[in-house]
């Protein structure tokens, strides 16, 4: 019997030996615990508020459009503010709002300097939709109506809002034959279209800023305007200047060619009006 109450006390001495240990391991982690958080609260605070920290300079890249001024009222970063203070995901945002911008990056560069990258959309075209003047990217979208601030020199799309309702599939056709003509080293090229207008009717006809105008139909668009160097070449022949003239593509076959707006008789300038290729 006694052997057994001994055995017992034994067992019961380990295991309160085990539970303090245990308790003691515990009350040493918790401290631990708490000691680092104190630390880190304390050197968060530190940095937040730390005048070597506080925002002395903003590195703005990407602005054509936009003005580094009109950044930095969208980023609306203050005096006191330091680089650890800043939500740069709603600063991001903020500067994301703006129509001309297409996306941004913001970043702290140690020890007080914000970087701002900002990628601003690329504008491809004007179209008129009513009174107004929409800007149209490369991606076919609409991203802001034309204001007295919109410094911009684009080709103008007409005809393609009828009765409040665009025709999407001729629009994605002719922002194609835009990017085309961005590339294009001949005749025409994106600088000097300055308006395509729709027709139900006819299609799609092309104007220069000299005066051509070429009538281009529903589709096919590319292999129409290759075919239009033979024409250049036979009026450069003839001396003629080559302005003001209507140039039909829409057959395969044939290219209708005719003067207009013109005073003086087509006779005169060398070539009839309405001769074929």
């Amino acid at each position: 019997m006694g052997t057994r109450l001994s055995v017992r006390k034994n067992r019961l001495k380990r295991l309160s030996g085990n539970v303090f240990r245990d308790c003691c391991k515990a009350v040493a982690l918790f401290s631990i615990i708490f000691v680092m958080t104190a630390a880190l609260i304390y050197g968060y605070s530190f940095a937040v508020s730390s005048p070597y920290f506080r925002i002395k300079g903003t590195i703005i890249r990407g602005c054509k459009e936009l003005t580094e001024k009109e950044v930095m009222a969208l980023a609306a970063v203050k005096p006191s503010q330091t680089i650890f203070s800043v939500n740069l995901k709603a600063m991001a945002r903020r500067i994301s709002s703006h129509s001309w911008v297409k996306s941004v990056a913001v970043g702290r560069e140690f020890p007080n300097r914000l970087v701002i990258e900002v990628q601003e959309r690329t504008a491809l075209a004007m179209c008129k939709m009513g009174k107004d003047f929409y800007l149209l990217d490369k991606n076919g979208a609409f991203f802001k109506k034309l204001d007295a601030n919109d410094d911009v020199d684009l080709p103008v799309l007409t005809g393609y809002s009828r009765e409040g309702r665009m025709n999407a599939e001729l629009l994605q056709k002719t922002v194609g034959l835009l990017k085309r003509l961005t590339l294009s080293k001949s005749f025409p090229t994106i600088n000097n279209v300055s308006e395509i207008n729709l027709s139900e009717v006819t299609g799609l006809s092309l104007i220069t800023d000299n005066g051509f105008c070429l009538k281009l139909g529903f589709d096919n668009y590319e292999n129409k305007l290759h075919r239009l160097l033979p024409v250049v070449t036979a009026l450069n022949k003839k001396n003629i200047k080559q302005e003001f003239f209507n140039i039909d593509l829409r057959e395969v076959n044939n290219i209708y060619v005719e003067r207009r707006g013109v005073h003086e008789p087509a006779e005169r300038a060398g070539i009839k009006k309405g001769f074929r290729t």
